[in-house]
């Protein structure tokens, strides 16, 4: 075996330093703006779902892509204006009427607190003020960042909307934008692994969106049958919430059982037992009866990624957690386990 030189020891050690110096260059430039990144990763996502939408049109008419995905897209809004035209003015009714019930149901869980020693150091605790704090000393900034916080959410949601729109029009310039990064050997395996991501990423969202009808029905008819009020809205919060994995769900009670509260203590027992035994459904049944037609994710796998991005880079993390996780997996099978250790 030929001794490395001198010379040729240093050019090795100089690549390995530029190499290890360009990562963590990149490192540190993906840490300055992971916002924009989880933001255009949502973006992604958004584009994911109306090719989807319109993978039925593209295959059963002759309108091409571009035309088929202008089609999803308008009938979405059409569907959207219409579902607010007819539905947003009684959610308004109800939201209005669950923050009522909600302060309502705040006040008796002081009440019940007030009468233990350990309730009032728990009051004490959450609601300590400054007496000589003025309420209207700091409502301009409370003002202005209301303001600020809006504007920069609208902003959010427009970037996430328009990036899904224009990959959603044209896949292909991206994907070939991507692959002229590889070399040429490795183009082939490299269009696989996005079509396995791509894959993938649908069958998450068709699961989440399965999984989100049926907890927003089932919690709609069962606090109606135990005679909860904003039975219809509180349905469609634990869907929403069904969302965010193992977290969304544990919020989603929150409101529910608060307002069960005002019933009574039986009432929110019953209420509790009730998302209980729902989360139970959804852990055990619900969600793996979807993922094994979609795509199968490790509970450990999940809580692992909820908890890592959260940590990391703060709750808007928590929506690309899972997705991010199947990811992930894909990437590890197709290149670590079959690349890597079936070449050995």
């Amino acid at each position: 075996m030929r001794q490395l030189s001198i010379w040729d020891y240093l050019q090795r050690l100089l690549l390995t330093i530029v190499v290890v110096g360009f990562f963590a260059i990149m490192f540190m430039i993906a840490w300055a703006i992971i916002d924009a990144l989880i933001l255009l990763f949502i973006g992604l996502l958004i584009s994911v779902i109306l090719r989807t939408l319109a993978k039925p049109i593209i295959r059963y008419t002759p309108i091409n892509e571009v035309f088929a995905v202008i089609s999803v897209i308008l009938l979405l809004v059409i569907i959207i204006a219409l579902g607010a035209w007819l539905f947003v003015p009684e959610l308004i009714v109800q939201t209005e009427a669950l923050i009522v019930q909600i302060n309502a149901a705040i006040v008796q869980v002081e009440q019940f607190l007030l009468q233990y020693a350990w309730g009032q150091d728990i009051l004490e605790i959450l609601f300590q003020q400054d007496p000589s704090q003025l309420p209207f000393q700091d409502l301009v900034p409370r003002f202005t960042d209301t303001f600020s916080l809006t504007l920069e959410g609208l902003t959010n949601i427009l970037f996430m909307v328009f990036i899904g729109i224009f990959v959603a029009l044209n896949p292909s310039l991206y994907r070939s934008g991507l692959l002229a990064l590889m070399p040429p050997g490795g183009r082939k395996r490299t269009n696989e692994i996005i079509d396995a991501i791509v894959a993938v990423l649908r069958g998450w969202l068709l699961g989440q969106f399965i999984s989100m009808c049926l907890i927003g029905v089932v919690v709609g008819i069962g606090l109606s049958v135990l005679g909860i009020p904003l039975a219809l809205l509180l349905g469609i919060i634990s869907g929403l919430f069904e969302f965010v994995p193992i977290l969304g769900p544990i919020i989603a009670s929150v409101p529910g059982i608060l307002i069960a509260f005002t019933m009574g203590i039986r009432t929110a027992l019953y209420v509790t037992l009730f998302y209980l035994v729902i989360q139970q459904l959804e852990g055990n049944i619900i969600t793996p009866m979807v993922q094994r037609k979609t795509v199968h994710l490790p509970p450990a796998l999940t809580i692992t990624a909820i908890l890592i991005m959260s940590l990391l880079f703060g709750p808007l993390a928590v929506f690309i957690a899972t997705p991010l996780a199947a990811i992930i997996m894909v990437l590890v099978k197709m290149i670590y386990i079959e690349d890597i250790l079936g070449s050995l």
